[in-house]
């Protein structure tokens, strides 16, 4: 974002208290496309049904960081509320030649209050500078022109109680899925994925601007969706650290990477969608459609250049539909949970130099399952197995026609209440491909966090994980809540 579209952001944002949603929704959708996330469950009934975060301590978006909530519905009516963090956080890549990755200072605010007694609202933003490209040229001018300050909308909403029927209007989070680590039925929230998936879930979700309807029954919640204009992943500019593009062009092909852009024909690009809940005899499970524009961008391809081979590669995002199921069961001290999401039409890139656009076709069935064991001692262990399978396969598409992987998350606390250790390893098993993030955060005060951790890739070149094997990297975190 340019800095007078900052500017209009930090204006908007002085001005939000007094602002409607609906007033939000037209004048600010314009002027940003991309936020970060971070979900509010108001009822205890909603929240058995809809969980939005993994089970990762710290990273849910229920919290402000340091594991303080953002204030409940519980709280006074009559008053404005204002919560949120600011956080700094460094990064320095060592593979190669080694170089600082990030400074990033990031701020998030949020206000909330109530109209009436069956009307509230929330107005958020969220502002981040990273002055790392101040003093390291190791990345383009487009890189740093994409991340070097960057402001956008946050959750901002109306909400309307109407008894068994709560009606939710504006830029908010719609969480289908609550795996660790993974995404599979969250399949209506983009994410920013220009630090990959290695982000806390409150920052990397991005909400969309929608009108939602949820009905509550005694073990029954339904679910209506309506997005008139789609929010994408965000991939960021090639030549950024984690640029989603595992393929190796030959020697002496020169490769021009076009923008991702938002799909824009308010008639066409919208997203759709319906999912009923139920509780049975401790069984909560859920169906679930939705179609939209792909919110991750496919690489269509065209070959030009009369003296020297040039690949243009332009991200586009066609419409699929999606079907899927989530369930979930407490087994005393286990947790089992499982999603799988059907996956029409979705395009696959292809390493055929004669194929016109370099993609196809394909249905695709992803799943995952996983049990979670809590222990007294504040021991958390969390096994996920998962696998991808792509019904029209082809052999010259970038991935098998079944890739299979499993991921193993560790923490406890019993070292220190204060303290917590974490590991998350990723692994896949088709080849010897894998990702481990390990990280220990330390509460030293009240709404304070420090973390201080690692992220190592390893694998090959073409692969989801092997494409970040030069991308290691050590970092910390402060964290200060309000």
């Amino acid at each position: 974002m340019n800095h007078g579209h900052l500017a209009r952001a930090l204006s908007l944002l002085l001005l939000c208290a007094c602002m409607t949603a609906a007033r939000a929704q037209e004048d600010l959708e314009e002027l940003f496309e991309d936020s970060a996330p971070a979900e509010d469950s108001a009822e205890d009934f909603e929240a058995l049904f809809d969980e939005a975060e993994r089970a990762l301590p710290a990273t849910g978006g229920e919290t402000t960081g340091s594991g303080k909530p953002f204030p409940s519905e519980t709280e006074t009516r009559s008053r404005v509320r204002v919560s949120g963090f600011v956080q700094n956080e460094f990064a320095y890549t060592y593979p190669g030649d080694g170089h600082y990755s990030k400074f990033k200072n990031v701020a998030k605010v949020r206000i909330a209050g109530e109209l009436s007694d069956r009307v509230s609202f929330q107005v958020g933003g969220h502002l981040q500078y990273d002055p790392v490209f101040e003093f390291e040229t190791y990345y383009p001018d487009a890189v740093e022109d994409d991340q070097k300050v960057w402001g956008y909308v946050d959750e901002t909403y109306l909400d309307v109680d109407a008894g068994q029927w709560e009606l939710r209007l504006g830029r908010q989070h719609i969480i289908w899925g609550e795996m660790v680590g993974l995404f599979f039925a969250d399949v209506i929230s983009a994410l920013d994925l220009r630090e990959f998936i290695l982000p806390d879930f409150d920052l990397i979700r991005i909400p969309q601007w929608a009108a939602r309807a949820e009905y509550f029954g005694n073990d029954f919640k339904g679910e209506l969706v309506y997005i008139p204009r789609m929010t994408i992943d965000n991939i960021g500019e090639f030549g950024a650290q984690f640029y989603p593009f595992p393929v190796t062009l030959p020697p002496g092909v020169q490769a021009n990477f076009l923008e991702d852009k938002t799909p824009t024909d308010f008639g066409n690009d919208f997203g759709a969608g319906a999912r009923g809940s139920w509780l049975r005899n401790g069984w909560d499970y859920s169906l679930f459609y939705y179609t939209s524009p792909d919110k991750t961008a496919a690489f269509q391809r065209s070959i030009g250049g009369a003296v020297m081979p040039e690949v243009t590669f332009r991200p586009v995002h066609e419409r699929i539909h999606q079907f899927g199921s989530t369930v979930a069961k407490d087994l005393g001290s286990f947790v089992f949970k499982a999603e799988a999401v059907q996956t029409l039409d979705r395009q696959v890139s292809v390493t055929r130099l004669d194929d016109f656009d370099g993609l196809e076709d394909s249905n695709e069935l992803r799943y995952v399952a996983g049990i979670d064991w809590a222990g007294e001692a504040g021991d958390n262990i969390n096994v996920q197995f998962f696998q991808t399978w792509l019904q029209d396969h082809a052999p010259t598409m970038i991935y098998d026609e079944l890739e299979s992987g499993m991921s193993v998350f560790l923490t406890t606390t019993r070292l220190h209440p204060d303290l917590k250790p974490e590991i998350l390893w990723i692994q896949s098993l088709d080849r010897s491909e894998w990702l481990v993030e390990a990280k220990l955060s330390w509460d030293f005060a009240t709404d304070w966090r420090a973390v201080l951790g690692a992220d190592v890739f390893g694998g090959p070149q073409r692969g989801l994980l092997g494409q970040f094997d030069d991308s290691d990297r050590v970092y910390w975190e402060f964290r200060h809540s309000f």
